[in-house]
């Protein structure tokens, strides 16, 4: 009779130990947000600040472009108009008695336009072409950082969730251990410090459990407010599995060569070049004071005004017009920039001093990338090997630990035992979960660089 009251209220005792486990963790899913990886990337695309802001720069490199074309082939049309009202005075002489009016009006229009100016506004368009080109590399590249950014926020997020979820399965063992200890010490089979020893092993779990939920969920606030969501974590589920991650794969190909395509597309080292290449084209432009300016307009004008004629010994006064029209060249040559210490020629061999500086700083700047580009692609295939290795590890200490658990139900093995099972269980599921995570961003890094 003993036996089943104790029974009894072990099992009073396993349910309320559940009940309240399943009262902490139970989440409402009613109006709740699901999104998945494409999901994310969808909305972090319409949302994020800087690319927005690159897509402006291309557009402003746009416009700049437009208007050095039109410099270069545009002419300058300008017209002007005037209207001049005075009193009307008598004409002396032959025309005594005849008053006319200084009353006159004009309108002319001028067509002119620069020929040629040493070059300067063709080199000048083609440093603003090269600008725009590459304003539109940086806003690609700011597109695949923004992909980058949220695959990675996306499973960092879910890494966190894993390693939560494992501390809970390690805190639902504890707790099944504790109650079969207490069965097995009501019944005399364990002493009360083993029942005791447990009972401390359950309860130390609890807050582990608690700080890695709250980490959890402030990763994912933190990444729905990255993508652009306003909503409250508890709001917002992310659909999909940690597993997913481990689909990407580097390309099969050698060394050497994943190399050459990752610093020919390297932001950093393509811009750079660009600018060296603007740098020369604004040499170029500095340089036109070497040449003559060329320039051509044409205008033509209509002018109404008083005239007086002698007709038949009458002399009359009328209103007339007068149209006059010309074309004209302009050749001139600025002799004070030929001076070596002209502001002109100094200005020019500033930009020629700053291409030279430059051209080191890109030899540099390649060989620091060069080195960081090596060992991406051996972090990212020795991630692969290690997350293989991890992986076994990870079921074999699975399977140690089912071992562990049915040899202790069987008495063969102490708690203890179980214990180290436990652990070594534990410690294993986490590296292969951060092992997961770390093969996910190399190769997701290396790709990038590849413009895969």
């Amino acid at each position: 009779m003993r036996f089943y009251a104790t029974l009894f209220l072990s099992l009073i005792f396993s349910l309320a130990l559940y009940c309240q486990e399943a009262d902490t963790n139970t989440i409402d899913t009613t109006n709740k947000i699901s999104i998945t990886l494409e999901d994310a990337l969808t909305i972090a695309f319409d949302n994020d600040k800087t690319l927005k802001q690159a897509e402006y720069d291309v557009r402003i490199a746009q416009v700049q472009k437009d208007a050095s074309f039109s410099d270069l082939f545009m002419p300058s049309l300008s017209v002007s108009g005037s209207l001049n009202i005075s009193e009307p005075q008598e004409i002396a002489n032959i025309y005594t008695g005849i008053k006319t009016s200084p009353d006159t009006w004009s309108a002319s229009a001028t067509l002119s336009k620069t020929l040629f100016t040493g070059f300067r506004n063709w080199n000048t368009d083609r440093a603003r072409d090269i600008n725009l080109q590459m304003q539109k590399d940086i806003y690609y590249d700011e597109k695949k950082n923004v992909d980058l950014n949220t695959k990675l926020n996306f499973y960092n997020t879910f890494v966190a969730q894993e390693n939560y979820r494992v501390y809970l399965q390690q805190q639902m063992n504890y707790s099944n251990r504790m109650r079969e200890t207490y069965i097995k010490y009501r019944n005399g089979q364990v002493s009360e410090y083993e029942y005791l020893n447990a009972k401390v092993q359950y309860e130390t779990t609890k807050p582990q459990v608690v700080t890695l939920s709250n980490q959890y969920q402030s990763l994912k606030l933190t990444f729905i407010r990255q993508i652009g969501l306003t909503n409250a974590a508890d709001d917002v589920d992310l659909v999909g599995s940690i597993l997913d991650a481990t689909n990407i794969t580097l390309p099969d190909m050698a060394y050497d060569d994943l190399l050459t395509i990752i610093m020919n597309n390297n932001i950093e080292l393509k811009n750079m070049s660009s600018n060296l290449e603007m740098l020369e084209y604004n040499r170029r432009v500095a340089r036109s004071y070497l040449w003559p300016t060329l320039s051509a307009s044409a205008n033509v004008s209509i002018m109404t005004e008083d005239q007086v004629k002698n007709e038949n010994n009458n002399f009359i006064k009328r209103r007339g017009s007068r149209f006059d029209w010309g074309v004209g060249l302009s050749l001139s040559y600025a002799l004070d920039s030929l001076l070596p210490f002209s502001s002109t020629a100094k200005g020019a061999e500033e930009i020629e001093l700053s291409i030279k500086q430059m051209e080191v700083s890109y030899e540099q700047l390649r060989d620091t990338i060069e080195v960081s580009s090596r060992d991406l692609i051996s972090t990212a295939r020795s991630q692969a090997l290690n997350l293989q290795s991890q992986a076994e590890n990870a079921r074999t200490a699975a399977y140690a630990l089912q071992m562990a658990q049915r040899q202790y139900r069987g008495g063969t093995i102490s708690m203890l035992e179980v214990n180290d099972a436990e652990v070594v269980y534990l410690n294993a599921q986490l590296a292969y979960l951060q092992a997961i995570y770390e093969y996910f961003s190399s190769t997701l890094q290396v790709l990038k660089l590849l413009g895969a």
